[in-house]
């Protein structure tokens, strides 16, 4: 969420139209989750993924269609049969896709993904900022009274100054009932009204995110659990048949580069956690000596402790000290015998969620290995 608001900021302020598409229902099995979003940018460049295929084919199409019209748009899917084969479906589903142009002449849209972008890097879990956005199709003519962000019992934007009447009273009672919420719903406004209105929100903090650097077979039995360990994910690997959304359909981010700038341009923090598995020790090296020069909470690296060995000694030579390897996991993952990639993947999802853990106590994780 970070990485998509930053790049919809990014967008906006050097002067570029954008489309954000956004599942905000679902129902019955789909490549991806409730409040998944991918951009379409100006020239029809695409950021992240909704899970490949034919679905998100059809929604580039349509997210075009309304930056060129500047509409919003809700979009309905009802996928079986052979656009459920394409779309990854195993027995079909129905969700829905909100299309949201974004302009960078409407000066609201810019403050607003701004404020967003920092509520996205400087909120924890508990203290998560609401994002909620009306599904309102239609012209979009400016980000206000589209748009609002709230936090225990105040209005963030559009401003202190703002009437939150313009916002309706059951849903503020209704977000107030729920503190805590860390995951997105739709609300449909209370049964039986006149014109019922519907809302999507989306609880926005600064979430750990997990970077798998290869996309082989161990990843492929990662990626899932890291998601539902609740970290973010973004796999990277230097072939496209390795990297592509349909192979990773609940990453957040897929990237195709080499493994000699893997992290270029990428925001990392110390709530980074970077998982080297390429697919041999060469490119392991490589990937490694760049993350020992990145602010991560968590650096781990697959391999034998022979493998090892041969790495930090070539390292070492490179001018690495002793005491900034020890702070590696490597062998990666905990120690629980583990030997198939299933197995492999499992020890190293135990593993992060340990790291993750100590560090919201406040208590120093253990690092590297005997």
């Amino acid at each position: 969420m970070r990485e998509l608001f930053s790049t919809i900021q990014q967008e906006l302020a050097a002067g570029r139209r954008l489309c954000r598409a956004t599942i905000v229902a679902q129902l019955g099995s789909a490549p991806r989750s409730l409040g998944t979003s991918f951009l379409v940018l100006e020239g029809g460049a695409i950021w992240g993924t909704i899970g490949g295929g034919l679905l998100e084919a059809q929604v580039i199409e349509a997210a075009g269609l309304a930056l060129e019209q500047g509409r919003a748009e809700l979009l309905d899917f009802h996928l079986s049969g052979a656009d459920a084969a394409q779309s990854e479906m195993i027995c079909g589903g129905r969700l829905q896709v909100y299309l949201e142009p974004l302009l960078p002449d409407d000066h609201q849209a810019l403050d607003f993904w701004r404020q967003a972008s920092q509520a996205a890097a400087c909120s924890a879990q508990a203290e998560a900022v609401l994002m909620a956005t009306w599904l309102r199709p239609g012209p979009v003519r400016g980000q206000a009274g589209r748009k609002f962000l709230w936090r225990a019992g105040r209005l963030l934007w559009p401003g202190a100054a703002q009437d939150p009447a313009i916002i309706p009273g059951e849903l503020l009672r209704d977000i107030e009932a729920m503190p805590g919420k860390t995951q997105p719903w739709l609300w449909t406004g209370p049964p039986g009204a006149p014109q019922r209105e519907f809302y999507f929100l989306e609880p926005i903090f600064n979430q750990p995110v997990v970077y798998i650097c290869g996309g082989g077979h161990i990843s492929l039995c990662l990626a899932p659990l890291v998601k539902m360990a609740g970290f973010g994910l973004v796999v990277i690997d230097d072939r496209p048949e390795f990297a592509g959304p349909g192979r990773f359909a609940m990453a957040d981010q897929v990237l195709v580069r080499g493994f000699d700038r893997v992290f270029q341009g990428l925001n990392l923090d110390d709530q980074s956690y970077l998982v080297i598995v390429t697919r041999g020790h060469l490119h392991d090296k490589e990937v490694l000596a760049q993350a020992l020069n990145q602010p991560a909470a968590y650096v781990g690296m697959i391999g034998s402790r022979r493998k090892r060995q041969l790495i930090y000694q070539a390292l070492e030579e490179e001018g690495f000290g002793p005491e900034r390897l020890a702070t590696v996991h490597s062998p990666i993952g905990l120690a629980i015998g583990a030997e198939t990639p299933e197995e492999i993947a499992i020890s190293i999802v135990a593993e992060l969620i340990a790291v993750r853990a100590s560090l919201s106590k406040g208590v120093a994780a253990q690092t590297g290995r005997s």
